[in-house]
């Protein structure tokens, strides 16, 4: 049997398997789509309806029906955004929950029943098999070559300041006045640049500019984590992460006793990757108009002392 028909006739199987365990979803009235929506909005802290497209991979259209038949039948609320109007967070009501623990636990007693019968050793093969299935389906064809620099080169801040102004403006809805700012801090930081303090990473995918971070050193042994920026189409790759592990290294081989930074409240996908890493929340300032928009400035501060 060749390669082809042999993952035809397993999708097969497993759409079977599937099929199986996913009748409890069917015996509730929803959909499988809407129970993946219920699923991860269960399971997603600061959940939006573009996390819901880019995650699940859904229609925005057919998302939006889904959502408002849960706020009809009081699955979920809305909460907008403090700093951002046009940001509503999802919530599960107590409704929601008590649909979610439901299918979650019809869930775990199918598969259960679909796995009694295997060993401790089988069950932990089955596993492997299945993790190593999907590590190589996620593995996209023609990977462009990802490399992270250091060597600060005359056109890099450019290049920051022009991709800070291309992606925050439809993703965040920053004015041009925000590409001023990022122009002039990055600047001063060009102007009193000293590697012995101070460093800038580049990733770049086939030589192409994908992406920044920084640090920039400040007195009593303090540095500033800057310029975090990562191109749309490469985020979900590790890429950010290895961006922050590398300021991490950086300022311990440095000395540095801590590092801070400063961001805004909207920016909620890097907050969760700060908090990964040990950054942690100090302070919020009171929301003001900036850059075209109502900004709310956070604080987020990392201890490097052992």
């Amino acid at each position: 049997m060749d390669s082809i028909a042999s993952v035809r006739a397993f999708n097969r199987y497993y759409t079977n398997i599937i099929g199986i365990v996913d009748r409890h979803v069917l015996n509730s009235n929803l959909s499988l789509a809407e129970a993946r929506v219920l699923f991860e909005i269960n399971n997603q802290p600061d959940c939006t309806q573009t996390h819901l497209i880019d995650q699940l991979n859904i229609d925005a259209g057919y998302l939006s029906r889904i959502i408002k038949r849960f706020e009809r039948e009081s699955f979920l609320l809305r909460n907008r955004s403090a700093t951002d109007a046009r940001t509503s967070y999802l919530t599960l009501t107590d409704t929601g929950q008590q649909l979610f623990q439901a299918l979650n636990h019809a869930s775990e007693q199918e598969l259960n029943t679909l796995t009694n019968h295997l060993t401790t050793s089988q069950l932990e093969h089955l596993v492997s098999s299945m993790k190593t299935i999907q590590a190589l389906l996620d593995t996209p064809a023609d990977l462009p070559s990802v490399t992270i620099r250091h060597d600060l080169r005359p056109g890099d801040p450019g290049l920051i300041v022009q991709y800070h102004g291309v992606w925050y403006a439809p993703e965040f809805g920053y004015d041009v006045s925000f590409e001023g700012y990022v122009a002039k801090t990055l600047g001063e930081f060009a102007e009193h640049y000293s590697p012995n303090k101070d460093r800038l990473w580049i990733a770049e995918a086939d030589g192409k500019f994908i992406g920044s971070i920084a640090v920039v050193g400040r007195p009593d042994r303090v540095g500033q984590l800057r310029w975090f920026l990562l191109d749309k189409a490469f985020r979900g790759q590790g890429i950010g992460k290895q961006l922050v592990d590398q300021t991490l290294a950086f300022c311990r081989e440095r000395g540095y006793t801590s590092l801070y930074l400063w961001t805004t409240a909207d920016q909620v996908t890097a907050h969760h990757l700060y908090k990964r890493v040990g950054f942690v929340l100090t302070e919020e300032r009171e929301p003001v108009q900036l850059w075209g928009q109502t900004i709310q400035e956070q604080r987020y501060e990392m201890s490097l002392q052992s």
